[in-house]
């Protein structure tokens, strides 16, 4: 018997689309590593070699990305649902593959914890149950748990501001006995916060709470997306304070192709990316060949794959998805704009979300 680990990434992400139409959420770029990188990379970190992937919406996309990046020695075992099992049903349905204490993270969020902690604390608890907790600012949006001497005693889904009794919150991950699965009903869809956790604190059974030490977001909107990129650049990039450099960077491309811009950090550059004079780009992350004119400005934005920014253009707070071009002088602003888009030159985009192939000139929201 071995220590297990579960990923789940079955979601359609919704709250991200028009991205998640081209590449499933597990996938999204996050500082060179998709999304669904940190939880796995999480555990290969704490000696867990063997992992289980749930997964659903374009679960091609999604095997092919994971067989890319993964460990040479990480074992990926793929579960595809044909219907929505939900969060608990998915782990019901791989039920057989698990003998041991097992642990279970969301592939769709940014979960780069200490995972070994969280299975030491566990252990030494001796408990069935461990729901790994963070606090946010505004809890409105999860699912947030009170927690007395290390065990959860209330859950509430979604409060508004006058029902918040905690700032502390479900972070989707999980570390369990194999007995937990029993509560699980088979053949229906079944989910962890709505169901199985009031199921268990009704039943007797304690559930302890862990507070993740590491960085935790939530990346479902294009905004969340850009912020991860720039947390993660800041966490594992290198300070630079150079002439044209400053800033955590994370620098893949040769100097000599982007040295006539200036990059303030936290930015990612990929590789193959070149970047023309008099250039400024802040707090950004441009992927793979990449081409950026002279006299451009990028701010607080994400270019994927083989996008063409040409000359006197202006980005800022945007998503641009992989092999758009966009000509000259054209301005974006906290927009999205789909793969392989011609964007005219002098457009201006504002507050949108493109998929057409061709935007004419001077468009505008």
């Amino acid at each position: 018997m071995s220590l297990k680990a579960v990923v789940m990434a079955g979601g359609k992400g919704t709250r991200l689309r028009p991205i998640t139409y081209s590449i499933p959420k597990p996938l999204v770029p996050i500082a060179g590593k998709p999304c669904i990188g940190y939880v796995l990379d999480s555990y290969y970190e704490a000696g867990i070699k063997d992992a289980i992937i749930t997964a659903g919406y374009k679960f091609e996309s999604l095997i092919k990305g994971v067989l890319q990046f993964k460990q040479s020695d990480q074992n990926i075992l793929f579960s595809v649902e044909k219907e929505a099992a939900g969060t608990a049903g998915s782990i019901k349905l791989i039920s057989k593959f698990i003998d041991d204490t097992f642990v279970v993270g969301s592939g769709d969020t940014l979960i780069d914890f200490n995972v070994a902690k969280i299975v030491d604390f566990h252990r030494k608890s001796k408990a069935k149950i461990t729901i790994v907790l963070t606090t946010v600012e505004d809890p409105s949006q999860f699912g947030i748990v009170e927690m007395k001497d290390n065990l959860i005693t209330r859950f509430l889904e979604k409060p508004t501001p006058d029902q918040a009794f905690s700032n502390l919150i479900n972070a989707g991950l999980y570390i369990m006995e194999p007995e937990i699965l029993d509560y699980i009903p088979a053949g229906q869809p079944y989910d962890f916060a709505k169901q199985l956790f009031p199921l268990l604190l009704g039943e007797g059974i304690k559930i302890h709470g862990y507070i993740g030490e590491g960085t935790w977001l939530d990346t479902g909107r294009p905004n969340d997306m850009i912020r991860a990129n720039q947390l993660m650049t800041e966490k594992y990039g290198t300070a630079m304070n150079g002439e044209n450099l400053s800033g955590k960077l994370i620098i893949n491309s040769f100097m000599k192709d982007i040295r006539g811009a200036d990059i303030q950090g936290p930015t990612y550059i990929g590789s193959s990316v070149k970047i023309g004079k008099g250039t400024v780009i802040r707090k950004s992350a441009i992927y793979d060949n990449v081409q950026i004119g002279d006299n451009v400005v990028i701010e607080d934005s994400i270019l994927m794959d083989n996008v063409k920014v040409n000359d006197g253009s202006k980005l800022v707070k945007s998503v641009i998805m992989k092999g758009t071009s966009i000509d000259k002088s054209c301005e974006v602003h906290e927009s999205v704009l789909a793969p392989q888009l011609k964007l005219q030159s002098n457009s201006r985009v504002y507050n949108v979300s493109l998929s057409s192939d061709v935007i004419e000139e001077e468009n505008s929201s």
